[in-house]
């Protein structure tokens, strides 16, 4: 990818090179010898996201920058000179001005803004190989494109003057951050209305907790982290609450095939590796805990890639405490977490050095600085230093000698790197024991971060007596090994896949209770924690039977979580404890009737609106608004659904893991009539909100692809149609009808808000009549005749 500094030395370059071009080159000279450079070597474009002559409806374009395309570039002769009035200095004009004084761009721009018009392309430009001159060629404001303006470079030795300015408009970042809309100073789309939440006072508020939520919040980050955490508790919760990983969920509303091909077939076709699972139907794979020893012998790291959250951390704990204990018994085990230290990736080195020593004393009682271990670590230097040029110190002045030999012996002890090496070395052949070091919770920082962790790993592992344990995300691995650190090397690779979420879950809430049965309280509570043990029992009761009995509710988790079990634990958490969840009712029925039924619209409301009022897209980013809208445009507020619903069914008939071309994707939306920036937004929200995902290490404009993800399945066929969704979501929804609009108001009862929801489906419906008939991939109907009848049934809970 071009750089922003190697970009300009490129326009140097092309500037001398031009000088040699004819004045009167042909347009096909002019693309060959100027504009092929000025595009992939100046402006930075990959060569795969750059289309020459495409076909298309009669007509060829000579360059479509970007996938989608977002920028068509009309190449003319050197003679098709821009003409600008005497004493012109402006670097944004109208575009009339540059038609006035000279016909020839005039007809120019009015070719590139058809090309741009007929394949919903927003910016256009016409270049002659020296000059540049660029525009919007598609408006949805009203404005016609002639109307507009362009931003002109009148020669190459300008665009270098003005490089920032060239590269912050038309580079692929730069356009990706729509620089070229906010210097051509037009909107892109006149926005929607304001939403209700913009006249709410306080929005998004708070929701305040009674005594027993507070409590019970508590419990909530008591069952998701301390349980897991607390070392007393380490083996026990191992045995009795740990669940293996790879097992295919149940419950995912996407084929099992999806689930399958994560880390096979397609993960191998792009890294080189063939990875091995590190389970297998008998637990851990005997392959990962032989390749305890046999990596030590080869002198290479072991791998373990999963995705965030996914479990790796427990997976790891487990393996040295439960499946591989008999390996580890003899062994000197070290594990470091870098999840929060150090802060930067320069102390790396220096922290896993001191972390190692550090435990090697406290864990082990090796002190790299007792007298003793250091003169057995070092014997042959201090043997050798006394045969040495001070040896006749011995006798001549013994006191002198020891000085010496305390001044030699300290600066070997101050090469810590080194000292640390000898003294493994020494450890492993003095006391029999092989060592094994895991480098854990790298997932959790950034890319380079990552990377260089795996070099400390591969570094200790060639040369220190060592098995060392790296755990990495996919992403990095695969983008590393596509161009990166690890392209050099040949790891061993086991994948960690996500367990069953609703038995995680289930387990850990069991394992919680039996701790209670027996103790009366729970570990890691203090004295002022006052809820009733028998209260607490039953509350976990209840959560136990909605996880046992409660389909909708494990359907729920288990697809929004899409494999990331840390993410579901968080639900429960959200969920215990939240002010939104009557817990005093909740503990009133248990104690009573010994049972409540933990309605759905129940849980989801707590994890929508987790602490706030209302709901609140920066507080839930994970649960986003499929209804909002950027532009005055009632039929974007389908823009969301149609997409998930196109990407999974072309993922499902293409044969490519589910993978849909993100070309493809646009030029649907374009036939539903969506302007490129609807598009933009819409994609970019759904990969935000990880309802989509790309494929992990694909290169070029094969990084283009995009899947639905369990999360994505779920919103489309359930959540968007659910009664407490659709009511969080009228707060954050635009309404373009403005006589609608006025009734939709703030609602605080229930009987309100289910009024609200009616109208605001039928809003919605009439809103889908106006998307062309071609937009029959997702069945609103279907969906809003679900939404109707799950208000009827609130209103018929509530006796409306």
């Amino acid at each position: 990818m071009q750089t922003y500094e190697g970009g300009r030395v490129a326009l140097e370059r092309l500037i001398e090179h031009s000088k040699s071009i004819p004045a009167d080159a042909n347009e096909a000279t002019v693309r060959f010898q100027l504009i092929d450079q000025f595009v992939t070597e100046v402006l930075g474009w990959q060569k795969g996201d750059v289309q020459v002559e495409k076909y298309d409806r009669g007509d060829f374009t000579d360059y479509e920058c970007g996938s989608p395309t977002s920028l068509i570039i009309e190449a003319k002769r050197s003679s098709t000179y821009f003409h600008v009035p005497a004493g012109f200095s402006q670097r944004v004009c109208r575009i009339k001005t540059l038609c006035e004084a000279s016909p020839d761009v005039g007809a120019a721009i009015h070719q590139a803004i058809d090309y741009c018009q007929n394949r919903s392309v927003q910016y256009g430009a016409i270049s002659n190989g020296t000059q540049l001159a660029v525009f919007i060629g598609t408006r949805l404001d009203g404005v016609s494109s002639m109307d507009g303006k362009a931003l002109v470079f009148l020669s190459l030795e300008e665009m270098l003057s003005r490089f920032v300015e060239l590269w912050n408009a038309l580079s692929p970042a730069g356009m990706a951050e729509d620089n070229l809309g906010r210097a051509l100073k037009t909107p892109v789309l006149p926005p929607p209305p304001l939403k209700l939440s913009g006249r709410l006072l306080g929005y998004p508020g708070h929701k305040n907790r009674n005594p027993i939520a507070i409590e019970l919040q508590l419990l909530g980050g008591l069952f998701i982290e301390d349980l897991a955490d607390d070392p007393s508790l380490s083996e026990e919760f191992l045995k009795e609450a740990y669940c293996r990983s790879g097992a295919l969920s149940q419950y995912a509303v996407v084929s099992k095939e999806l689930l399958k091909t994560r880390y096979t077939t397609f993960f191998e076709q792009q890294t080189g590796v063939s990875p091995l699972p590190a389970t297998d139907k008998k637990g851990t794979s005997r392959q990962l805990t032989t390749d305890i020893i046999a990596a030590g012998l080869s002198r290479r790291p072991i791998l373990l890639v999963g995705d965030v959250g996914v479990g790796k951390t427990t997976f790891v704990k487990n393996l040295i405490k439960v499946e591989a204990k008999e390996e580890m018994q003899n062994a000197i085990v070290l594990y470091i977490d870098f999840g929060s230290k150090p802060a930067v990736a320069e102390e790396l080195r220096s922290y896993t050095v001191g972390e190692i020593i550090k435990q090697l004393r406290e864990d082990y009682g090796i002190d790299l600085e007792d007298k003793q271990f250091v003169r057995g670590v070092h014997n042959q230097r201090i043997q050798a230093f006394g045969k040495g040029i001070y040896s006749e110190l011995k006798e001549l002045d013994p006191s002198a000698f020891k000085v010496k030999e305390i001044d030699y012996i300290a600066g070997l002890v101050a090469d810590k790197e080194e000292h640390l090496r000898l003294s493994l070395e020494h450890a492993s052949k003095g006391q029999k024991r092989q060592i094994v070091v895991f480098l854990d919770n790298v997932d959790q920082r950034l890319p380079h971060f990552q990377e260089e962790v795996f070099l400390i790993a591969h570094s200790i592992a060639s040369n220190w007596p060592i098995t060392a344990f790296v755990a990495l995300r996919p992403e990095t691995f695969s983008l590393s090994r596509a161009k990166g650190t690890l392209a050099a090397y040949q790891p061993r690779v086991f994948t960690i896949e996500p367990p069953r979420v609703d038995q995680v879950i289930l387990k850990r809430l069991q394992f919680a209770l039996h701790l209670l049965q027996d103790s009366g309280r729970l570990p890691g509570t203090s004295s002022g924690f006052s809820l009733q043990s028998e209260r607490l029992e039953l509350y976990l009761k209840m959560l136990i039977d909605a996880f046992t009995n409660r389909k909708e509710i494990i359907e729920l988790i288990d697809n929004l979580c899409s494999g990331n079990v840390r993410r579901a634990l968080e639900y429960i958490q959200v969920f215990v404890g939240s002010a939104h969840v009557d817990s005093a009712k909740i503990l009133e029925a248990m104690e009573r009737a010994g049972r409540y039924t933990l309605p759905i619209h129940e849980f989801l409301r707590a994890i929508i609106h987790k602490d706030g009022e209302y709901y609140d897209p920066a507080a839930t980013p994970i649960i986003p608004n499929l209804y909002d809208i950027v532009a005055d445009d009632a039929r974007e507020h389908f823009a969301c659904l149609l997409t998930l619903a196109y990407i999974e069914h072309a993922g499902q008939v293409g044969g490519a893991y589910g993978f849909v071309e993100r070309q493809k994707i646009y030029e649907f939306l374009r036939e539903q009539g969506f302007h490129q920036h609807q598009i933009t937004s819409t994609v970019n929200r759904l990969l935000e909100a990880e309802l989509v995902l790309t494929p992990v290490g694909l290169k070029g404009a094969q990084e283009e692809r995009l899947r639905i993800t369990t999360a994505g399945a779920y919103m489309l066929k359930k959540m968007c149609v659910s009664f407490a969704y659709v009511d969080a979501m009228i707060v954050d929804t635009p309404i373009i009808d403005a006589a609608v609009r006025a009734n939709i108001n703030d609602e605080k009862t229930i009987e309100g808000r289910q009024a609200r929801v009616v109208n605001f489906i039928a809003y919605l419906d009439e809103s889908w009549s106006k998307l062309k008939p071609t937009a029959t991939i997702l069945d609103w109907n279907a969906l809003s005749s679900t939404a109707k009848a799950n208000a009827e049934e609130v209103r018929r809970r509530i006796g409306a």
